[in-house]
């Protein structure tokens, strides 16, 4: 696998965009640049953001910007802001939409622990096991269920994915439900212990899992 500073070096030369104009499109020093490129630092979301809608045109160049990225390990310094209003007005937008985000997921939680107690379905709320929790825990005719709410599942349906296999194969639940909000438009999938269920139709699909 590529690391993200080769993949956006790859991009940079098919584009025939030198450090300087690169760092002058995104907001960024040449020197900020040269520290990304060499992995010496890692880049904030927002700079991802601007390097992606700069150099890529295609969902293939999208993606190999996305995995190189994925990759990079924790130790890696992220990089230095520079300060001034452009940087700080995405600075404030991002972080009013991660508490408007925060805000909605938590209100959902808070929508199905209402409609579990409204059914008389007990459960652990924030259920921590070793390394690992669960939105609920529910513990029914000798099945254990993991219940992860989401608010927006579309947002990152692989992760969601992945998350509930490290549930079933670390917590040692028997399934995992995630619950997403009335009206949501997607299908409702089972498969390997996993379903996404929408919040309406919870206590009806936890009484068809017991018989």
């Amino acid at each position: 696998m590529k690391t993200l500073g080769e993949a956006i070096r790859q991009l940079m030369e098919g584009k025939a965009i030198t450090g300087v104009q690169l760092a002058a499109d995104t907001g960024l020093t040449p020197a900020s640049i040269s520290r990304i490129l060499t992995g010496s630092s890692r880049p904030r979301q927002v700079t991802l953001s601007r390097l992606m809608k700069r150099l890529c045109n295609t969902r293939e160049e999208e993606q190999s910007i996305l995995r190189a990225y994925a990759s990079i390990l924790e130790g890696v310094p992220e990089e230095l802001v520079i300060d001034n209003d452009e940087n700080r007005s995405e600075e404030i937008a991002r972080c009013e939409r991660f508490m408007e985000i925060k805000t909605q997921s938590i209100a959902f939680k808070n929508s199905v622990a209402r409609e579990l107690a409204k059914a008389s379905i007990g459960a652990k709320q924030d259920y921590c096991e070793g390394l690992f929790s669960t939105d609920f825990l529910i513990e029914r005719s000798g099945k254990r269920i993991a219940v992860e709410c989401k608010f927006n599942v579309h947002r990152d349906v692989e992760k969601t994915r992945i998350i509930a296999d490290l549930l079933l194969k670390y917590m040692k639940v028997d399934s995992v439900l995630i619950i997403v909000p009335y009206g949501m438009d997607i299908v409702t999938k089972e498969s390997s212990g996993l379903a996404i269920v929408e919040l309406s139709e919870l206590t009806e699909f936890l009484n068809h899992y017991e018989r």
